[in-house]
């Protein structure tokens, strides 16, 4: 039976690193209870499934792993076209001589999945697929700092909302493909919507693994006019709540539903959008705020930020990985 303390370091880390409906999923694959708020699902459902070792440990440790690495997070994405390159990046006898040399031996075959450094700290490398590795992924957790709601009291006609600061482990991923694709992804923070100084300080961090240099931003212009012109077809699998176009002199027009469950679609505000499109042949779509659709491909919708950086999306909630790894096929292939 696994160890009392062990169970609630790991649920403890769950709870910081995904969300409670990541978990449910992760119940109702296994054919088990899943419902309720997170203290339900822990208390009622998953230590006793662990004592009962209808799940295990081992499982939970790889949510965690998984989960912490996928959404509430920026991610810019970058194009290596020399594939001898990519190759050398690959190299396992490279990439343990660079690690000796950072003094850190101790990922060589190892992972540090609870560690919360006061300083950004590579925790984890590894090498996914088989028979050939497919995807490099270096891993750095930092802290950051959470206000998180306590409670809210009324006055008068006034409502107080109390928070709380708390320190949350951050990853920050770096992740190389085979065809030369590298995402890097910026845990979000409460306090900013930009996020070049951290790309630029974990591209340092990592140089000796992957040299930047070699590196060229991937622009996702393509990707989001091809889905904004698109979005008809594509109604089972998109949904718009805003979208914005540049003309040629630099004019902006932004078309937005009033609530996130609106959507965009035909709409008079979607029409002078299109507009500026058709009238201008270098307009381009700036940014969208849009979700990819619940279905037989995704487990849950995913909201999506194509904005800031022109190779930058967003991920506004923690979601599965293989939630995240859906949304990323799909903006690439829209971006060919």
């Amino acid at each position: 039976m696994p160890d009392a303390n062990q169970i609630k370091t790991v649920l403890d880390l769950l709870q910081d690193a995904t969300s409670k409906e990541v978990v449910q999923e992760f119940l109702k694959k296994k054919g088990l209870h899943h419902s309720g708020t997170w203290p339900v699902v822990r208390e009622k459902w998953l230590t006793p499934y662990l004592n009962d070792f209808q799940i295990t440990l081992e499982e939970l440790i790889e949510l965690v792993v998984s989960s912490e690495e996928s959404g509430d997070q920026h991610v810019f994405l970058f194009q290596c076209s020399e594939l001898a390159d990519v190759a050398e990046m690959f190299d396992e006898g490279r990439v343990h001589a660079a690690l000796r040399a950072m003094g850190l031996e101790r990922l060589i075959g190892a992972r540090d999945i609870e560690r919360k450094p006061t300083t950004p700290t590579l925790v984890e490398v590894r090498w996914d697929g088989h028979p050939v590795a497919q995807t490099l992924t270096i891993k750095e957790a930092e802290v950051h700092k959470k206000h998180v709601l306590q409670k809210e009291k009324p006055r008068g006609k006034i409502l107080v909302k109390y928070y709380v600061e708390q320190e949350v482990r951050a990853i920050n991923i770096a992740k190389l493909h085979r065809d030369g694709l590298l995402e890097v992804r910026i845990q979000s923070r409460d306090n900013t919507t930009k996020y070049g100084r951290d790309v630029n300080r974990f591209l340092r961090q990592i140089n000796q693994f992957f040299p930047i240099a070699r590196f060229r931003e991937l622009s996702l212009t393509q990707a989001k006019s091809a889905m904004w012109a698109r979005r008809r077809e594509l109604g089972d699998l998109l949904r718009y709540t805003n979208a914005s176009v540049v003309d040629e002199s630099g004019h902006k027009v932004h078309a937005a539903t009033g609530h996130d469950g609106g959507k965009l679609d035909e709409s008079a505000a979607a029409r002078s959008v299109d507009f500026v499109l058709n009238d201008d042949e270098n307009a381009y779509c700036s940014d969208s705020n849009l979700w990819f659709l619940k279905s037989d491909h995704i487990s849950s919708s995913v909201h999506v930020l194509l904005e800031g950086d022109s190779n930058e999306f967003a991920v506004p909630r923690k979601c599965s990985a293989e939630d995240y790894e859906y949304v990323l096929r799909q903006i690439r292939h829209f971006n060919r």
